[in-house]
């Protein structure tokens, strides 16, 4: 029985090689995706690998002159590209500080760079106030992007005594009012 429901299964999701060749076609006709490199100083210094912009443009669907356009933000580590960690609530970013060159320190000259590097990598939504900032207080540094009722938000990055990043979160609010 299970070897009939298996062969049946497959049998179904199988696509002729005709149909299979037709929608690559529609999907060429339909799409258009550009890769760019993103050569910033701040990016090129402060992570290990290449990141990319990605957008996806996909045009006359249902016979509309609209486009829909998907962008994204990517990173080749030489072996996959990934996109980097999705920010949900507080979010720990483990992959993001696996990124980060071992050689980089973050301190007061570094800094504008490394809120430059964020620009590329989790940019701030067009429709959005403008409310970065970034300080160090008690040995972390917390580059705010948002806020929301009041309450900020952004990433906090603990470095040790060197300035080596150790740990990078997303804080969706504070636990203590901070600024600078």
């Amino acid at each position: 029985m299970g070897i009939l429901l298996l062969s049946t299964s497959s049998t179904f999701s199988q696509i002729d090689m005709e149909v299979s060749n037709r929608l690559d076609n529609f999907m060429r006709e339909s799409s258009e995706t550009s890769y760019d490199k993103i050569t910033s100083e701040s990016v090129k210094d402060i992570l290990k690998y290449d990141v990319f912009h990605i957008v996806q443009e996909i045009k006359n669907t249902y016979h509309e002159k609209r486009k829909s356009v998907n962008k994204f933000i990517v990173i080749d580590n030489g072996l996959k590209v990934k996109r980097f960690e999705r920010i949900k609530t507080d979010t720990s970013l483990p992959e993001l500080t696996s990124y980060i060159n071992e050689d980089f320190s973050l301190n007061q000259e570094t800094a504008p760079y490394f809120q430059g590097l964020l620009d590329y990598i989790y940019p701030i939504a067009e429709w959005k106030p403008n409310n970065k900032e970034y300080f160090l207080k008690n040995g972390k540094w917390y580059f705010l992007r948002d806020a929301y009722f009041r309450s900020k938000q952004g990433f906090e990055i603990s470095v040790d005594s060197n300035g080596k990043i150790t740990h990078i979160c997303y804080k969706m609010r504070w636990d203590e009012p901070l600024s600078k």
